[in-house]
């Protein structure tokens, strides 16, 4: 076995056998459950022996500007040379309605998502949505357990041509432990020695809940700590639910001040409805698409930035 297969096999097995689940997600709390002290648990062991902090790259707030991206990059993103897989929860959902939404606007941002498999229209984006038989992903289908990962390596595998892999938090992150995050941490990067063909895009969670806030705000500043020091790859997603029109919004949770989704995203106190089943508004979504494709566009070199 490949020295970096066996250390992910080892990461995975220290979960304590959680098992894979599936359809809706209902109550976004299934925790990633397992022994802290297994292999993975504050540790970096089986990721590049070597990280340079200098390759790190944060989207975030900063980079909602698409008119930036010149017509020649967009042609680029659109051409297939590239799959995009993508496994999320409902609070991911916002990127690809967002995506749609763009390109409703404007054919130059061509976007299809395909359930499951790799998209068989041409002049778009394409992503691959989901895993094998389904696109409500929890982290035990993807990360947080050894049948997630066999199932990524075997979509990596049999689809060389995909060439980014990101999986998304829903309010699952306010209920991880720092030896969670950390697990999801070491399995990424690990995952990144095995396939290095692969860029592993690392997300931090959505910003939307009070519930467990300050425990939410401490994982996700767990998350940018290690993609700065690892020299990876981030879409701040709780950085893009704070911010709107150049102001961060931020709550009082427990006695600590802590980022909070900003209120023209909360549709409980903006007025505005909530948007194709995403816990947010229009506005958020065009907001953390218009982030995914700034991100692509850099990426893949051709932003013009």
């Amino acid at each position: 076995m490949h020295h970096s297969s066996a250390i992910v096999l080892g990461l995975a097995l220290a979960l304590g056998g959680a098992a894979a689940c599936g359809g809706d997600d209902p109550a976004e709390s299934n925790r990633a459950d397992g022994d802290p002290g297994g292999a993975g648990a504050g540790t970096t062991t089986g990721g590049d022996p070597d990280p340079d902090p200098g390759n790190a790259r944060t989207f975030d707030h900063r980079h909602t500007a698409l008119d930036v991206i010149p017509a020649s990059c967009l042609d680029a993103l659109r051409s297939g040379n590239f799959i995009f897989h993508y496994a999320h929860r409902s609070h991911g959902s916002q990127i690809i309605v967002g995506a749609e939404s763009i390109e409703a606007g404007n054919p130059a941002y061509g976007f299809k998502a395909e359930y499951c498999d790799v998209p068989s229209e041409t002049d778009v984006f394409p992503m691959w949505d989901g895993m094998t038989d389904g696109n409500l992903v929890h982290g035990e289908q993807y990360w947080a357990s050894q049948d997630g990962i066999d199932d990524l390596r075997a979509i990596l595998r049999a689809h060389p041509e995909i060439r980014y892999s990101m999986w998304s938090w829903s309010s699952e992150i306010s209920e991880q432990t720092e030896e969670d995050v950390q697990r999801y941490l070491d399995t990424l990067d690990a995952l990144g020695q095995e396939f290095p063909e692969v860029t592993f895009i690392y997300m931090t969670g959505p910003g939307d809940e009070e519930y467990a806030g300050v425990n939410r705000a401490k994982r996700n500043q767990q998350i940018r700590d290690f993609c700065r020091d690892h020299g990876k790859i981030l879409y701040d997603f709780e950085d893009l639910d704070v911010h709107w029109n150049g102001e961060r919004h931020t709550a009082v949770v427990d006695g600590e001040e802590i980022p909070m989704q900003h209120p023209h995203f909360d549709v409980d106190t903006s007025g505005n409805a909530e948007y194709e089943h995403t816990h947010t508004t229009q506005d958020s979504c065009v907001v953390k698409a218009s982030a995914f494709w700034r991100m692509m566009a850099e990426l893949e070199g051709c932003s013009g930035q």
